[in-house]
């Protein structure tokens, strides 16, 4: 259980996408990561896991509860990784990670702040419109390359997206089925999350 108070600093929120195209369009793009630059990011020390994997989560709910914890928006970056089971380097995936920083701290730079709104929309928009396979770090805190003592960093990671609808906007369904598997109803129905991304009580928690 982690408690988003003055110890949690910042809050990083990565999406990881196949397609290119699900990228969001203002985000600043930084170039192709290389090897070396993976073999460096591997080796960072890191924290611990506190939300295992858990698929075809909800995370609508979050970023308003974000913000009502304290946290604004201060950068935002996509860069092409690596797929750590291609290590020529051919392989690849797309990450995207928006920062949250606790507002006494937030010092966007004045470039950020005339695109901040933009994106925070097309953050809304990625939320709202797929489910997410979830889970969640409790990293050290860096700034300037220094470890803070006591202070951390929430790394949230949103991978093996599952889109809401289909290209042509109409809703992807699914039949419902028992625990045998058989299905139930008269109809497929409009896809339902195993879980919701929430902030409950200072508390980030994954709610049924």
């Amino acid at each position: 259980m982690v408690t988003v108070n003055g110890v949690v600093r910042m809050v990083a929120l990565q999406f990881s996408f196949t397609n290119a195209d699900a990228v969001p369009p203002s985000v600043m793009r930084l170039e192709r990561e290389t090897l070396d630059e993976r073999s460096e990011r591997k080796s960072y020390a890191t924290g611990f896991l506190v939300i295992e994997p858990t698929e075809k989560c909800s995370i609508v709910d979050f970023l308003g509860d974000l913000e009502s914890a304290g946290y604004e928006l201060v950068g935002a970056f996509y860069k092409e990784r690596i797929d750590g089971k291609d290590l020529r380097g051919k392989r690849t995936y797309h990450m995207v990670r928006f920062l949250f920083t606790q507002k006494e701290f937030a010092r966007p730079s004045e470039e950020f702040q005339s695109v901040r709104n933009t994106i925070l929309e097309e953050l809304k928009v990625v939320c709202q419109c797929a489910f997410w396979r979830v889970r969640m770090f409790s990293n050290p805190f860096y700034q300037n390359h220094e470890e803070v003592p006591g202070q951390r960093t929430l790394s949230l990671n949103f991978e093996a997206r599952l889109p809401l609808t289909l290209p042509n906007g109409e809703p992807v369904t699914a039949w419902r089925k028992d625990e045998r598997g058989r299905k139930m109803g008269d109809a497929p129905l409009p896809l339902m999350p195993n879980r919701h991304l929430q902030i409950v009580d200072g508390v980030v928690l994954l709610t049924a």
